[in-house]
């Protein structure tokens, strides 16, 4: 199988920051056996986005994704994603649970202490899920708080 990697991030582009996710990354699916034969960047902009993933499934039969999905409004990976592939995004109100709290009209809200502990309580968690042969910290696809 190969794959591709597609980091998202005007800042990886520009060098304000390194790329230690695609490292860590063809590390691991190498040890999978998957064979990563593209590392790609591209800035937060949606439409090269969208042609960076139309060219990568066109050479890769994995595609990975990493960056663009913090809270400024320059983050637009999951949407571009959700438009390539002719999806809808939906917010899941269970994955909320424990991590924001909710108000009389059902709007979500990051109240600092009750999202701390949780993020605490999140990292305790994942810390103590080190494989079998006690190598690198191993974080499996989580949806925490269901």
């Amino acid at each position: 199988m190969k794959a591709e990697i597609i980091a998202v991030g005007t800042e990886i582009l520009l060098g304000d920051i390194l790329n230690t996710n695609a490292q860590y990354l063809s590390k691991e699916l190498a040890q999978l056996g998957i064979e990563v034969y593209f590392q790609t960047v591209v800035g937060d902009n949606p439409k090269r986005l969208k042609d960076t993933i139309f060219q990568a499934f066109s050479r890769a039969d994995l595609i990975i994704t990493t960056g663009g999905l913090g809270p400024t409004e320059d983050d637009l990976t999951k949407e571009t994603a959700a438009e390539y592939f002719g999806e809808e995004l939906v917010l899941d109100g269970n994955t909320l649970k424990g991590w924001l709290c909710q108000d009389e009209a059902g709007n979500y809200y990051k109240e600092e202490a009750v999202y701390e502990q949780n993020l605490s309580a999140f990292i305790k968690e994942m810390e103590g899920r080190i494989d079998s042969v006690g190598k690198e910290r191993t974080f499996k696809s989580t949806t925490y708080g269901e």
